[in-house]
């Protein structure tokens, strides 16, 4: 079974990743934990056996500088399209078109994602559904298909970055006749509050990711 991990990333410009964080710290601290973030995800997700990652990056003008920053012997794709609905369907299409069977797409601001959250998303697709990880903040952390059964038409027209992205996103999976396994909830990282709230649950003991998070709320 070809099974194939999409990581989403952004080029560490401050002042361009993390905006809502950047507003209640600097854009350098919110650059800083950004990076603490990919790096420390990125290693879970190539912890997995069997399991093929591509990091996707943007702009696609930063593919030199996305390559010296996470280094050589990786798989990279460009994203490509207008919005993040068309770079998240673009993205599974070339996925698909490489032939992998299973692909799950992930963001790059879920610290706490594990490896147990992956191996459950592709169980889920190993019996034909569609998975999909509700993140706290009613967006979504990771979508995935079996190859065949893609449904393009969950990115289209999408208003991002609201609360009611996941539930608008289920109710276009189960109206076309899919069924879908749903992940634990996990929180991403957008605003100071959220961060304080994983330094608060104790999470991610000894990591790079929770000394820089303490440190921006006052606590290191």
């Amino acid at each position: 079974m070809n099974r194939c991990i999409l990581f989403f990333v952004k080029y560490p410009e401050p002042g361009q990743v993390k905006t809502r964080l950047a507003e209640s710290a600097t854009a350098e601290a919110a650059r800083d934990l950004y990076k603490a973030f990919v790096e420390e995800e990125l290693a879970v997700l190539e912890g997995m056996e069997g399991i093929d990652v591509m990091v996707c990056y943007a702009p696609e003008t930063h593919g030199r500088e996305i390559a010296e920053w996470l280094g050589g012997g990786r798989r990279y794709l460009s994203q490509k399209g207008m919005d993040l609905g068309r770079r998240m369907e673009n993205g599974f299409r070339e996925a698909f078109f490489m032939f992998y069977d299973e692909v799950v797409l992930v963001g790059s601001d879920i610290p706490e994602l594990s490896a147990d959250v992956i191996r459950q998303a592709f169980a889920g697709l190993s019996t034909g559904k569609a998975v999909l990880g509700p993140a706290r903040d009613g967006g979504y952390y990771l979508i995935g298909f079996p190859r065949g059964s893609f449904i393009p038409e969950v990115f289209a027209d999408m208003v991002w970055s609201t609360e009611k992205v996941f539930e608008n996103t289920m109710e276009r999976l189960t109206s076309s006749g899919m069924d879908v396994e749903i992940l634990p909830a996990l929180a991403d990282m957008d605003t100071l509050d959220d961060v304080r709230d994983m330094v608060a649950r104790g999470a991610l003991q000894g990591s790079r990711t929770l000394e820089l998070a303490r440190k921006m709320v006052g606590e290191g």
